[in-house]
């Protein structure tokens, strides 16, 4: 846990640095594990343009059963992030 809000501290710090313009928020479903040059690789594909000189944060969003993982398949939920 200690881990993960330092990880989160250094991502607000970032965020907070950059211009709101230079920050770029992407939402995707998909399977346990899935990794950040998955997520990337298949946001391009979806006509997303991720900048390399902006912070691009993208959520990966998973089921559970019983408290444990389980594979979604890959979806672009970045539209309905919006709503």
């Amino acid at each position: 846990m200690q881990n993960l809000l330092t990880r989160l501290g250094r991502l607000e710090t970032a965020i907070i640095v950059k211009p709101p313009s230079a920050v770029r928020r992407f939402l995707v479903q998909g399977p346990h594990g899935l990794g950040a040059g998955d997520a990337a690789a298949f946001l391009r594909e979806r006509g997303h343009h991720l900048d390399a000189k902006a912070l691009n944060i993208i959520r990966v969003v998973v089921g559970t059963e019983d408290g444990r993982p389980t594979d979604l398949p890959l979806k672009d939920l970045t539209p309905e992030q919006l709503r």
